[in-house]
């Protein structure tokens, strides 16, 4: 995963000192939009009233979840779905990063709101909220690395390997059925020559084990962004620091705070990480 032989640059990829959270915009950086809903993730979900215009007048204009129903028996319901977004940055692109996540997540009030309306079983949005305008503050990680992808003029194509949540699907439940492979493996068809990053080791399993290897399927693996993994990621900085023999690179980082502690984790820092490790992994990979 590392290499000794090459030197750690904290100006390996340009960023001022930290990306900033005010900064983050992504959709005056791209435009958004779903080239695998209706032709792949709605058909074979067995999704009712699919289609993109769900989302051009309900998801979309509303900045809120959309309820549906899928004629399929997947587990209890009711059920989550984010729909695949590709993010194309303003100007020319300089080619296609694949974001590979876990799974849609729904909260209990998310899931209490729908119970209320027996027509529908599942709750319909998009990865890391990315639809919404004002920002859930769980998801400022992810958009802040997302804006700083798009404006280093990558387009972004953002799914997961886990199709459809419910809240019994955790511990040895959570894992991506064939029916999940099957159309992850439709999604890649979709791209030419796509590099993908797979976030967390579920992703990161299921392409080692049940994808079919083909020339165009390595992958970048790293720590989920989330806030539950920041210590993977401090971790991981440490450790990129030792095997290049640079540990100047996480004491920058890591430096000492206002009353003399240890700078802690934070999202920032997370966000700085990740986009220098899939810049690098680009610049290796051209």
């Amino acid at each position: 995963m590392y290499r000794k032989s090459s030197k750690i640059s904290m100006t390996s990829y340009k960023i001022k000192e930290t990306i900033e959270e005010s900064n983050i915009d992504i959709l005056g950086n791209s435009t958004m939009e779903f080239p695998t809903w209706v032709k792949i993730i709605s058909k074979e979900l067995k999704v009712d009233g699919a289609g993109l215009k769900l989302f051009e007048d309900k998801l979309l204009a509303k900045n809120n979840l959309v309820y549906t129903t899928i004629n399929r028996t997947v587990g209890e319901t009711p059920y989550g779905i984010d729909v695949p977004i590709l993010l194309k940055p303003n100007g020319e692109s300089k080619g296609l990063i694949i974001i590979l996540g876990e799974s849609a997540l729904r909260t209990d009030d998310e899931i209490e709101e729908i119970k209320q309306k027996p027509s529908f079983n599942t709750i319909l949005g998009t990865p890391y909220a990315l639809h919404l305008k004002k920002c859930p503050p769980k998801c400022a990680v992810y958009r802040i690395i997302f804006d700083a992808l798009l404006k280093e003029g990558y387009s972004l194509y953002i799914t997961d390997i886990i199709k459809v949540w419910w809240k019994g699907k955790k511990g040895n439940m959570l894992v991506p059925d064939d029916l999940d492979i099957n159309i992850f493996k439709q999604e890649l068809q979709q791209f030419k020559n796509p590099i993908i990053v797979a976030w967390g080791k579920k992703s990161q399993d299921a392409l080692k084990h049940r994808l079919e290897k083909k020339p165009n399927t390595d992958f970048l693996p790293l720590p989920h962004p989330g806030v539950n993994n920041w210590d993977s990621w401090k971790l991981r900085i440490f450790m990129k620091a030792v095997f290049n023999n640079n540990l100047e690179y996480a004491k920058k980082i890591y430096g000492k705070g206002p009353i003399g502690n240890e700078t802690k984790t934070d999202g920032k820092i997370v966000a700085n990480e990740a986009v220098r490790s899939i810049i690098e992994y680009m610049n290796i990979k051209k």
